[in-house]
C-alpha cells in the first residue's frame, strides 16, 4: 500500500508544484471508530464500507456500524485488508494479503458466499498496492506496487508496476493491463469525466506524481505533487479537483487542474493518512489511523 515510501518521504526534501505552505484547517467530525482503515469505498446507494487493515474487518454505514464480513488477512509490514469497491449491481469486492501464502488476491465477498476473482502476486513488506476501484464500463481495476526485483522488471508481463483491469466473472489467469511504469500506485481515482488519476509513491529521492493511469503504456500527463506526502488515497471532488491524502504529511490536500498542471490549492484538513473517499452531500471522509472522519469538500 502506499506506506511503503514513509522512511524515505520523512527524510526526502519538498519535491516540485508550489512552495506555499498549507493553510489550517479543521480536522473534522467523527464518523467511525476504526483503526487504520486503509480500504474505503462507497456504494451505489451512498453507503460507506470502511475495512480494518490488520484485523479484516470491514464495516457498513450508515444508518449505524454494521459487519459485513471479516476476511482471513495475512499480517506483517504492510500486509492486510488492501482495498475495497463496490459496483452498480450492489457486488462488493476486496483485496487483500491472504493468510498462509501471502498472496495478494482479489475476491467477491457480498451478496452471498465469498467467490475468488484473482489469484495476484506474493506481497512483501512494502510497496503492495492492492487499492481498487470500479472503472465507468464497470470493470475493476487493481494497482500492484513493484517491488523493484529485477526479474519483475524486466518481464512485461509480471503485474508488478501496473494498474489491471479485472474481470468480475473470475476469468483473469491474465489480467488485461491498463497502464505499467509505476512505484505504488496505491492511490488512484476516476474522476467524472472518466478520466483515471493516479498519486504514485516514489522511491529514494525521485519526485511523487500525479498522473494519468488509462491510456495504456507508462503514466502520462505527468504533474509532481508539492511534497513527500506518501499519498495514501486519492479522491475526485470534480473533474478538475482532487483531495490527496499523505500518510507522512498527515493531511488532505487539495489539487486543482490548472493549463493542463496539477497544481497544490491547499489543505483541507488534517489528520488523514490510510486513506480518502467522496461521500455524499460534497463531503469527504478519511481515515485517520484511529478512526474515519467527515470535512467538507468545499
Amino acid at each position: 500500500m502506499a506506506l511503503a515510501l514513509v522512511t524515505a518521504a520523512a527524510s526526502a526534501s519538498v519535491c516540485g508544484g508550489d512552495s506555499q505552505p498549507p493553510a489550517r484547517a479543521p480536522a473534522g467530525s467523527r464518523l467511525l471508530d476504526v483503526a487504520r482503515a486503509s480500504a474505503l469505498t462507497v456504494t451505489p446507494g451512498g453507503g460507506l464500507l470502511a475495512g480494518d487493515l490488520e484485523t479484516g474487518a470491514i464495516l457498513s454505514s450508515p444508518p449505524r456500524a454494521t459487519p459485513l464480513a471479516r476476511l482471513k488477512v495475512a499480517t506483517g509490514g504492510q500486509r492486510g485488508l488492501l482495498g475495497l469497491a463496490a459496483d452498480r449491481r450492489g457486488h462488493v469486492y476486496a483485496a487483500y494479503t491472504r493468510r498462509g501464502d501471502r498472496r495478494i488476491v482479489v475476491d467477491r465477498i457480498a451478496p452471498g458466499a465469498a467467490r475468488r476473482i484473482w489469484t495476484g502476486p506474493r506481497s512483501a513488506d512494502l510497496a503492495n498496492g492492492g487499492h481498487l476501484a470500479i472503472a465507468p464500463d464497470g470493470r475493476l481495476v487493481i494497482g500492484i506496487g513493484d517491488l523493484q526485483e529485477p526479474a519483475l522488471i524486466a518481464d512485461p508481463r509480471a503485474p508488478n508496476g501496473k494498474l489491471l483491469v479485472l474481470r468480475t466473472d473470475a476469468s483473469n489467469r491474465r489480467p488485461a493491463i491498463l497502464s505499467s511504469g509505476w512505484n505504488n500506485p496505491f492511490a488512484f481515482d476516476f474522476t467524472p469525466d472518466g478520466r483515471l488519476w493516479v498519486a504514485d509513491n516514489s522511491p529514494g529521492r525521485r519526485p511523487e506524481r500525479l498522473a494519468r493511469g488509462d491510456l495504456g503504456g507508462p503514466p502520462q500527463d505527468v504533474s509532481e505533487l508539492m511534497r513527500k506526502t506518501a499519498p495514501s488515497g486519492i479522491a475526485a471532488m470534480s473533474s478538475t479537483e482532487l483531495a490527496i491524502c499523505g500518510f507522512v504529511t498527515e493531511t488532505l490536500d487539495r489539487y486543482r487542474l490548472n493549463q493542463g498542471r496539477w497544481r497544490f490549492a491547499g489543505t483541507i484538513a488534517r489528520g488523514c493518512r490510510y486513506g480518502v473517499v467522496r461521500i455524499s452531500r460534497g463531503r469527504l471522509a478519511f481515515s485517520t489511523g484511529r478512526d474515519i472522519r467527515t470535512v467538507a469538500a468545499r
